[in-house]
């Protein structure tokens, strides 16, 4: 089993403690992730302006969460 933990890196003591005390434990692995920026390309921007002027003329529908994991949960039963 795996589990993902987000930590901001600061300037707080325990913290650096605790990162340089796990960093010790044979079976933690750490993923290092710098500068998480992320841009959408022109065409994407395209895409979701569409989206969203069809949503706002009402178009298209959204879907509640609960809606999209019964979808979800059906699609994979067929």
């Amino acid at each position: 089993m795996e589990h993902t933990f987000h930590i901001e890196d600061s300037s707080n003591p325990k913290v650096k403690a605790f990162l340089e005390y796990i960093r010790t434990l044979d079976f933690v692995k750490e993923d290092k992730i710098e500068n998480q920026e992320f841009a959408l390309t022109e065409e994407h921007l395209e895409i979701l302006n569409e989206r969203r002027k069809d949503r706002l003329e009402g178009k298209s529908k959204t879907h509640s969460w609960e809606e999209v994991k019964d979808f979800a949960r059906n699609r994979h039963s067929k």
